[in-house]
């Protein structure tokens, strides 16, 4: 299915208050009284509640009166598309009355406030509401006498017949008594020279879902008296955008596309254990449905650890459970051995570390952490597309692993330059070998791609930005949805401008994947949180709630180092030839990353409960929750409890909640017990 093209309604005679006869001040919604949720002496409830931006009826309304709208304005060149208002005329608020019977199911009718005329003029469907968009929407004057909404022209028939053509007929004139239904229907509402409607140009996308997306069309001739019942963005660009290509594997199909998984197989990842927070590798995901029938993304994943304990795998059944690598920084390690010296993973002795010789903390925790710092400074190249060796001495590839992240080509990534808020449509990834040399050691690797910064403006009718058709359709979707919050409240626009076409930058310039800010704010800050926000219209940038990749092995963190631990600001990093080579032993040896569409059936099947409580009884885990997953694991080598432990390391180490307070040790005497 096409995805829904934005129709941008500039004009709106909304309030948000009213004065009332008596000259006094009442807001354009539902009365306390009626916002009351509290039940009658029989039980009964009757109360009116907002429906929020994005809300599954809110977007219904909208989706019908573009469709309604474009049938009425569109031509015939717009037919086909599908199209959906970005927003509702600016002050215009639907709610839900909702309605349970004492003991019976819960009704919601929903009802479109804003109309100047008071509380008491609501919209009760799309359909109703529809003369006075279509009104807005084509009269430039304002003129209320050629509105023919129920509120507008109570005494006129609501019979609207499409026009022949766009012109400016005789307003439509109120009669002194009612119009009987046989009389004529009223002439459809005058319109001006300049319309009050922004519709962008189609796009093509790199999304399947999209791939019947018509490419723009021309204007439509509608007459002398109107040249274009449309305005469409036309600001100049200097500089021309490259094309996308289509993906080259399903995988990459799936993760091109907007709103469906956050976080991909293979990467680092932080995870919810329960009590605290843990992190682990990505093995495998795949879609489920919840109670409302939506789909919901459900991740199997391994916990990483030292070498001489593997903790069992785990399954997250929502994305509310997982977060980025790069959204928290890591902590400082438990044992005070290890925070005062210039280790790796590789070189710890962790035999010694579980004997308690480098002072008390968690084994499984430092694991951890050192192991992630080492995937963090790692990349990996997979899926070659051309060996040029002979010729150019490059290599192009599909797709890097970066540090904990999985990128593709086609998809956009953030990068350090300039403000660090600008970002790379990735369309090349090229190794490139020293002129003489066959070694990939010394090889450079960067990203070829179109550069972009983000923008934002006041709404003015034909100065919108452009539709950039050559955008990826998760960066212009999630655009769309800001919009839509900002449009609403705010009344400006935002866009992604191209600064630089087919710019190269090392790898080492690279923060991270680009996340669309209206699907991981919400994971980040809380839906509640979130969803305040949106109705004032502030939808941050998400990159700037998250880190880049080489930040934890830049900062010493507070510790005292040796000059040889340091690491120098933003290095390439370790190649490693696989992926899993970057985890090496923090992972159980034969641990799989599956290739989900692209890989065998088997690659698709999640372990049984109980398998998962078989493997966790087999590692050692203390307690096992209901879905037969371990809740705390803190053994040593043989199942043990490790020397020098204490009691809530793992729990205050992933607390990252209290992490701005600094990471606090609880420590006992030698010898003590547990």
């Amino acid at each position: 299915m096409a995805p829904y093209l934005p129709l941008y309604v500039i004009r709106s005679d909304g309030k948000l208050e009213v004065l009332t006869k008596l000259r006094k001040k009442e807001l354009n919604a539902p009365s306390d009284d009626q916002l009351n949720k509290k039940p009658d002496a029989k039980g009964n409830v009757d109360y009116f509640k907002e429906v929020e931006v994005g809300d599954t009826k809110e977007v219904d309304w909208r989706r019908k009166l573009g469709g309604m709208l474009i049938r009425e304005i569109g031509g015939q060149e717009n037919a086909g598309a599908n199209y959906i208002l970005a927003a509702l005329p600016e002050n215009y608020r639907l709610y839900d009355r909702v309605t349970v019977k004492s003991g019976g199911s819960e009704t919601a009718d929903a009802y479109l406030y804003g109309h100047p005329q008071g509380r008491k003029k609501r919209y009760r469907s799309p359909g109703d509401f529809f003369p006075h968009l279509l009104w807005l929407a084509t009269d430039e004057h304002g003129d209320t006498e050629n509105c023919s909404c129920k509120f507008c022209a109570p005494d006129d028939i609501q019979v609207f017949e499409k026009p022949d053509k766009m012109r400016a007929p005789e307003p439509v004139k109120k009669e002194p008594s009612p119009v009987k239904k046989d009389s004529a229907p009223p002439k459809p509402p005058a319109t001006g020279t300049k319309p009050m409607v922004v519709v962008p140009g189609r796009s093509n996308s790199q999304d399947a879902n999209a791939s019947g997306a018509r490419a723009p069309s021309k204007l439509p001739s509608t007459g002398a008296a109107i040249p274009s019942a449309i305005a469409r963005q036309t600001a100049p660009q200097q500089l021309v955008p490259t094309q996308l290509a289509p993906a080259k594997c399903f995988e990459q199909d799936q993760d091109a596309q907007y709103n469906k998984y956050i976080f991909r197989p293979g990467e680092l990842v932080w995870f919810n254990r329960g009590n605290a927070w843990g992190l682990s590798i990505i093995l495998k995901r795949t879609l489920t449905r919840d109670v409302h029938n939506n789909d919901r993304a459900r991740y199997l994943v391994q916990p990483i650890s030292h070498p001489f304990h593997n903790p069992p795998t785990k399954i997250i059944e929502s994305e509310d459970g997982l977060r980025p690598w790069l959204a928290w920084s890591p902590p400082l390690p438990t044992h005070h051995g290890l925070a005062t010296t210039g280790l790796t993973y590789n070189n710890i002795d962790w035999k010694s570390v579980c004997a308690g010789r480098y002072g008390q903390g968690d084994a499984e925790v430092d694991g951890s952490i050192f192991a992630a710092k080492a995937v963090d400074d790692s990349f990996t190249l997979f899926d070659q597309l051309a060996n040029n060796t002979v010729t150019t001495g490059e290599r192009i590839y599909n797709g890097i692993y970066l540090g904990g992240e999985k990128i593709w080509t086609g998809e956009p990534v953030r990068l350090r330059k300039d403000s660090g808020q600008d970002i790379m449509v990735v369309h090349s990834i090229v190794e490139r070998l020293k002129p003489g040399s066959t070694s990939t050691a010394s090889a450079s690797v960067f990203l070829v791609g179109d550069v972009y910064r983000f923008g934002t403006s006041q709404l003015q009718p034909g100065l919108e930005p452009p539709d950039n058709r050559h955008l990826p359709i998760r960066l212009r979707q999630d655009l769309e949805y800001r919009n839509r919050a900002t449009i609403q409240t705010r009344r400006t626009v935002s866009f992604w401008k191209i600064i630089q076409a087919q710019a190269a930058v090392s790898i080492t310039d690279v923060k991270g994947r680009w996340y669309e800010s209206s699907t991981l704010l919400p994971v980040l800050k809380g839906t509640l949180e979130y969803s305040k926000e949106l109705q004032l219209g502030k939808v941050d940038d998400v990159g700037g709630y998250l880190n880049a990749r080489g930040d934890c092995n830049c900062s010493t963190h507070g510790a005292a180092t040796t000059a040889a631990a340091v690491v120098v600001p933003y290095r390439m990093g370790t190649r490693v030839v696989e992926r899993l080579e970057a985890f090496g032993k923090s992972i159980p040896v034969g641990t799989r990353v599956s290739k989900g569409l692209d890989g065998p059936p088997e690659d698709q099947m999640f372990p049984s409960q109980v398998e998962l409580a078989a493997a966790a009884t087999a590692a050692g885990a203390v307690g096992v929750g209901e879905q037969g997953v371990e809740e705390e694991v803190g053994v040593g080598v043989g199942g043990k409890k490790p020397e020098g432990v204490s009691d809530g390391d793992i729990a205050q180490f992933m607390d990252l909640d209290r992490m701005e307070e600094g990471y606090e040790q609880q420590y006992v005497e030698a010898g003590g017990h547990y």
